[in-house]
């Protein structure tokens, strides 16, 4: 475009997407036409999405957008225009049609490029009750503004929590900090989908800490004006319910208007162009491609919206840059603990029809699980739970798996060391170490998911102290400490195999190298002790039976 017929981009939705490509925009296009439009009556000046603000919008309101439309116009020169919604698209035209609402108006839009860029809309599941004065959807910061104003005028004592995602999770530790009883029903069996179940296990210990209740494989019958019924377990007190669900996209209009449509959102390709190339499509309106498990994914994070806006812009003025796919980098703060994840958990990989190696190691403050490809090493995830230092370490692999690297990369990485913020080990070094050595021969490991405590098919010898030891340990284990393990090494059998372990898998590690090289068959409880007792595998460990 000339600069005597500027280029018109309509842009619809004010959230981190298309802001985003609105400024990018104009960076790039001095005399472009910019028009933003948004539903809402503000847009979202923090430039992250409404999932990512969710968990914080009650305790602190004041981080409201109030002023960002006025700096859009005054700096960028953007035409922020709120309260309008989109109501029809006319792709052979190039036009839209908008309703204006406080005037209750409707007026027609023409458009050289078009970036749909609306946050999913608000879900409530099909079940009885749940239209009820005192049922909230946690959507918006306003949404959250009026669950607090609810509580405050009625007293509320009791809330639940319908879904224990990362935005039901987050609405857990504010609603308990203010004081009420707080319950969580998950249908699913663990909270926090993307983890494996059992390093969900220690989120589920943290709410439980913090005294959530939590009802998981739960499905709910009916919500009545108190309670929250389940079906086959007790009611569960509720003076305020709140869905707290992931949105769905409205595609109902582009749809219509010819766009292709996926299963969990408008189809694009690589520069976000939908089926109709002057038309794209961003963040929780658009679904793209999974790095890992070559799947069609939707994202519901501020980050991916925000890169895939300034993407959109480049291509609308020439700077093609191709979106390279979702690795799907989720955190999450639960109370005390963080979790965190990037690619694909190990049963996801195996749901793909992967069948991966990973290794679960327990530096201080933290345990983190790294899933590679037998062979090659290539990384395909890591997940992370603890105290601190979580987000640091998955940024760390999220990286790494962007540039395809392996876990022998991971042995080299140079990470940044000082006592008071990492050991000489850094975490994302020792999960390599461990995994290198799988891979060249150096350790055999069993995970704890692979035992089956009513078969009697290994020595199990646990190599910590006998204080250790008497606190609880696997069944049939014989408790041989690590430093007596040689002298004692020849009361084992070598014809049967033997499991060693130790609390966090270290000394186990040293223990299979000696039973290794004195001619045994020997395997290594990965991520030791601590993953049996943590992670749920109640049925392998014999506690405090002496």
């Amino acid at each position: 475009m000339s600069d005597q017929t500027p280029i018109r981009i309509v842009i619809v939705g004010g959230g981190a997407g298309g802001i985003s490509a609105a400024t990018r925009a104009r960076r790039l296009g001095e005399h472009a036409s910019i028009i933003v439009l948004e539903k809402g009556s503000e847009i979202n000046s923090a430039n992250r999405s409404g999932s990512d603000a969710r968990g914080e919008a009650v305790k602190n309101e004041e981080s409201s957008a109030s002023q960002s439309a006025a700096v859009l116009e005054t700096r960028f020169n953007i035409d922020v225009r709120l309260r309008n919604e989109l109501l029809q698209i006319f792709p052979s035209q190039h036009e839209v049609e908008l309703r204006d609402l406080d005037k209750n108006t409707t007026s027609i839009l023409a458009y050289d490029k078009l970036i749909l860029s609306q946050e999913a809309q608000r879900f409530r599941p099909q079940i009885k009750g749940i239209d009820q004065p005192h049922v909230f959807t946690l959507q918006t910061i306003a949404d959250h503004q009026a669950v607090k104003s609810y509580i405050l005028q009625h007293g509320c004592q009791s809330v639940a929590i319908i879904g224990g995602g990362r935005i039901g999770l987050a609405a857990a530790e504010t609603f308990r900090l203010l004081g009420l009883r707080v319950s969580i029903v998950e249908a699913a069996p663990q909270v926090f989908a993307p983890f494996d179940r059992d390093l969900a296990e220690v989120l589920h210990a943290e709410l439980r800490r913090n005294q959530v209740d939590l009802h998981l494989s739960a499905q709910v019958r009916k919500v009545e004006a108190s309670a929250v019924l389940l079906e086959d377990q007790p009611s569960v007190p509720a003076d305020v319910v709140l869905v707290a669900a992931d949105g769905r996209p409205d595609c109902d209009i582009p749809k219509k208007a010819g766009l292709a449509v996926g299963k969990q959102g408008l189809s694009v390709n690589v520069f976000m162009q939908t089926s109709q190339p002057e038309i794209y499509a961003l963040g929780e309106m658009a679904e793209t491609e999974n790095r890992i498990s070559h799947q069609p994914q939707r994202l519901t994070s501020g980050g991916p919206a925000s890169r895939q806006g300034r993407l959109a812009a480049n291509h609308i003025f020439g700077r093609a840059t191709p979106y390279p796919g979702n690795l799907g980098t989720v955190v999450c703060k639960v109370f005390d603990f963080t979790a965190s994840v990037t690619g694909l958990s190990t049963q996801a990989l195996r749901d793909f029809g992967y069948s991966p190696l990973w290794v679960t190691v327990h530096p201080p403050d933290m345990t983190l699980r790294v899933a590679f490809e037998p062979g090659s090493g290539k990384l395909l995830g890591g997940q992370a739970v603890g105290r601190q230092g979580i987000d640091q370490r998955i940024d760390v692999l999220s990286l790494a798996l962007h540039a395809e690297m392996t876990i022998f990369d991971l042995e080299h990485a140079e990470l940044g060391y000082a006592p008071p913020y990492s050991s000489a080990k850094d975490p994302v070094n020792l999960a390599g170490f461990v995994g290198s050595n799988m891979l060249r021969g150096d350790l055999k490991i069993i995970h704890p998911e692979d035992l089956h405590p009513a078969r009697n098919e290994f020595q199990v010898v646990d190599v910590r102290s006998p204080a250790e030891f008497l606190a609880g340990h696997l069944h049939s284990a014989e408790n041989i400490p690590i430093d007596a393990l040689r002298k004692r090494a020849s009361k084992l059998n070598k014809h049967r195999a033997v499991l060693v372990y130790s609390s966090a898998g270290y000394r186990g590690y040293l223990a299979y190298r000696i039973l290794h090289q004195l001619g045994f068959s020997a395997l290594n409880l990965d991520g030791g002790f601590k993953v049996v007792t943590e992670g749920g595998f109640k049925g392998l460990q014999t506690i405090y039976d002496h």
